[in-house]
């Protein structure tokens, strides 16, 4: 059954309503985490231009809020060290908004939450970068950041303001992802686990396919691993079936004529990202289309937007490859790892092919008899492969703020 949320969405794409608005606010961070797509130290950012004042934030805020912007996304960079914070953040709560909140937690003392309390956002995003000091210092550069992050949870739990955990999975941190799984269990708080890092081409344009990150075969095991660990059983059975159609790449031939794709997430349909200096687009990490906002209205930026984002097509080798529905890839996807709107995604794909491994792996370990049900059906799987995995027009989830 449709909740109240999914209506509200069904009827913004539909009447391409910017519903959320990720409000990018520096890109400065007190953290140096290795695989970060969009950090410039204050030196860069003067050289950018500078940081845009609160009340030019409010002002598009407002505009936004005109055209059906309801949640608003602060964030970063850290945005706790962006000056006029308060402004913004207590000039949104005063217009009635959703706001949500991504940080890294570090800054946050018992004052910033129980000032937060007073008008609280409808949560804090925090993301956990490791569970000791030890890989702090590995990932994020600065191993005293982990006991600051541990009081900031205490103090936002003790007046009551709603968190969330977030956790990147690296090749720093993967030993501690059984730990944070159980403090979020512990602590009884939603934890999101990302084992996939996008290329940081936002940060450096070489960084095409690159990242300081996990290897596909390592990516796919730490997934699969993770959601053993954090979902029910019906759901790893579920995408053990799922991914037991994913076709073999050594049996998929992307030289084939390829098909026209639109976008298929609510980027530029539903949300938007606006950046720190002041450039509207329809996603933070694909940035074929950015609309700079000084001599223009929010509504005349987002119809630029929303018009480009109706008519622009791409053709990756995705767009003939059947395991489509089951990797989700999506255009900045196929552009940050093969530096073309019309590549392939080599990286996703090696990824996605050991991921049907582990699946299968955990299935048959941890619940053989099912397991075998699947598998035993392997002459109708294969039947099914060529047809039962059309090319998916839902949400890939990158646009989820």
């Amino acid at each position: 059954m449709a909740t109240i949320r999914d209506r509200l969405w069904t009827k913004a794409a539909m009447q391409r309503m910017p519903l959320s608005l990720a409000l990018e606010l520096s890109p400065m961070c007190n953290l140096s985490c290795k695989m970060c797509y969009v950090r410039k130290s204050p030196s860069e950012v003067r050289q950018g231009g500078g940081l845009i004042p609160g009340s030019q934030w409010l002002s598009w805020a407002e505009e936004a809020r005109r055209e059906g912007m309801l949640f608003p996304l602060i964030t970063g960079g850290e945005p706790f060290l962006y000056p006029d914070f308060w402004q913004v953040f207590e000039g949104l709560q005063a217009m009635g908004m959703q706001t949500s909140i991504n940080s890294n937690a570090t800054l946050i003392d018992r004052e910033t939450a129980k000032r937060l309390a007073k008008n609280p956002p409808i949560r804090i995003n925090i993301t956990l970068y490791g569970a000791s000091a030890e890989s702090y210092q590995r990932l994020c550069g600065d191993g005293r950041a982990f006991d600051r992050v541990q009081r900031a949870i205490g103090y936002l739990r003790e007046y009551h303001v709603p968190i969330k955990f977030n956790c990147s999975i690296t090749p720093h941190n993967i030993q501690d992802m059984e730990a944070i799984i159980a403090f979020a269990k512990e602590l009884d708080v939603p934890l999101q686990m990302a084992t996939y890092m996008f290329p940081p081409i936002r940060r450096d344009e070489t960084k095409i396919g690159q990242n300081d990150r996990l290897s596909p075969d390592e990516e796919a095991e730490a997934r699969v691993r993770s959601e053993y660990l954090q979902m029910d059983k019906e759901w790893l059975l579920g995408q053990t079936e799922r991914y037991s159609r994913f076709v073999p790449l050594d049996q998929l031939h992307f030289d084939d004529e390829r098909k026209s794709l639109h976008m298929v997430c609510r980027a530029g349909t539903s949300t938007a990202w606006l950046d720190w200096q002041g450039n509207l687009s329809a996603c933070g990490v694909y940035r074929s289309m950015v609309v700079p906002m000084k001599d223009m209205s929010f509504a005349q930026a987002w119809k630029q937007v929303t018009e480009y984002t109706k008519e622009f097509t791409y053709r990756p080798a995705c767009s003939i490859c059947p395991n489509w529905r089951l990797c989700h890839t999506c255009i900045a996807m196929v552009h940050n790892e093969s530096g073309s709107n019309d590549g392939r995604p080599d990286y996703m794909c090696r990824m996605n092919e050991a991921a049907s491994r582990y699946y299968r792996i955990y299935a048959e370990q941890h619940f053989p008899e099912e397991a075998a049900k699947i598998f035993s059906q392997s002459e109708q799987t294969q039947r099914l492969r060529g047809d039962a995995l059309p090319v998916a027009h839902d949400s890939c989830g990158i646009d989820e703020f």
